[in-house]
């Protein structure tokens, strides 16, 4: 090999590994601790009032420091109350199971979540990680006199207006059960499906006006161009329900891509976010 081609070579092989230690760096060090606001809108003549409901979804905290400390948890639950939701729906792992970190105990890593105000309530579902390899965190949680629905729904009401918050039980470690959820409801008021895992969309009842989930983390590392893999997406529709607004037999299902991260901490081109979800009435031209 000539000097000139050594030299190319030598400068491609270090480009390269700079590339990849910038790369690895800010998917470890940065992404992770970044929070972004995605909003939504979801017009459906399912939701039967002219007042729009302004839901804030928190998806897959994942705690463990230092990805997730108590004090980047009070800082999530401070942006999700600036950002004046009229309801807010916990979606599940809320503990990271992964071994890079040191864990946090139940009663702690549930304490941020206290602060958490809404007009119209908050209301939790568990997740795959909080019933497998870990102990005590759904108690801790209820303890927090948040309640955590498993197969229930509940009848909420405010700003003059009624509708039921319906919590499905995981998927995975739990005990799933939509003819169960959907049993405690006993009017034509509208439905908010919440769900850890997406999986179960499919099965939504049809007069559900909005399924929300969490679970996949929109991938959690997304590739350029390429976007996230569908063969690491904790799902087994693959791609089908990894993240967003999803319009699905003329249901609508919002996937969050949740605030932490699991597996590897690692994060890339899917930051963290909390999700703002506009729910209005979708009125007919006539109107």
């Amino acid at each position: 090999m000539g000097m000139k081609k050594l030299g190319r070579y030598r400068l491609f092989v270090l480009t390269t590994f700079a590339l990849a230690f910038v790369s690895l760096f800010y998917m470890a060090l940065v992404e992770p601790f970044r929070l972004v606001v995605t909003s939504w809108t979801v017009a459906t003549p399912k939701w039967a009032y002219d007042r729009d409901l302004r839901i804030v979804l928190i998806s897959d905290p994942h705690a463990i420091y230092p990805w997730m400390s108590n004090a980047h948890l009070e800082r999530v639950v401070e942006a999700a109350n600036d950002l004046q939701p009229d309801i807010i729906l916990l979606l599940g792992d809320y503990v990271a199971t992964h071994p890079f970190g040191f864990q946090l105990s139940p009663e702690d890593g549930v304490v941020p979540y206290k602060k958490l105000r809404a007009e119209c309530g908050v209301y939790a579902v568990l997740g795959n990680h909080d019933l497998h390899e870990s102990v005590g965190w759904p108690d801790a949680l209820e303890r927090t006199g948040i309640p955590v629905l498993r197969n229930q729904s509940v009848r909420v009401g405010c700003y003059g207006l009624h509708f039921w918050v319906a919590g499905l039980d995981e998927l995975w470690w739990g005990d799933a059960d939509l003819q169960k959820t959907m049993s405690d409801i006993s009017d034509r008021n509208p439905v908010i499906l919440m769900m850890h895992n997406p999986d179960s969309f499919s099965q939504t009842p049809a007069d559900v006006a909005l399924t929300v989930a969490g679970h996949t983390h929109g991938g959690q590392i997304s590739l350029p161009i390429i976007g996230p893999l569908s063969f690491v997406i904790p799902s087994r529709y693959g791609l089908r329900y990894v993240y967003g607004h999803i319009q699905e037999d003329e249901k609508d299902l919002v996937v969050s891509g949740g605030v932490g991260s699991t597996g590897l901490p690692l994060r890339l081109l899917r930051p963290p976010e909390l999700v703002v979800i506009t729910l209005k009435k979708e009125f007919s031209p006539a109107h």
